[in-house]
């Protein structure tokens, strides 16, 4: 069997975004906490393609206070044939997330932007190089 693999479409899944503190975060100085988790997903769909979903969970925390929750869920399609075992791993928790990740962070980044908080720029992840350690994860 001939090995392929190309992508179909890379879409936002689901965007979660809260201020639980309300305006009372804007009010007092600025220094912020920031935990960020990160999960890789993929299941198989119609037609031979599966879809693979980077969730990047995001909470930023100031004086005790919760300022922000943002949660994004970035999918995309891909047709991938004619790979198994780890070569079918590290493209599923690899090569893919690491092509969804910059329109992920592009989201996180905007989000934020729009509601008045500071640009929060998430490191790069070189998920190519940890897909073992996602692996069991999943």
């Amino acid at each position: 069997m001939t090995e392929q693999f190309t992508t179909r479409q890379i879409y936002l899944k689901d965007l979660s975004f809260q201020v639980p503190s309300g305006a009372s975060i804007f009010t007092d100085a600025w220094k912020p906490q920031v935990k960020i988790d990160v999960k890789v997903s993929h299941a198989q769909v119609q037609g031979g393609l599966t879809e693979v979903v980077l969730t990047i969970s995001v909470v930023g925390t100031n004086n005790g206070g919760t300022a922000f929750m943002i949660e994004v869920l970035q999918a995309g399609i891909f047709q991938v044939s004619g790979f198994g075992g780890e070569a079918l791993d590290r493209i599923l928790l690899g090569k893919c997330p690491a092509m969804l990740l910059p329109y992920a962070r592009e989201v996180i980044d905007s989000t934020l932007m729009r509601a008045r908080f500071p640009a929060l720029i998430l490191d790069p992840i070189d998920f190519e190089t940890n897909w073992r350690s996602l692996k069991q994860a999943v």
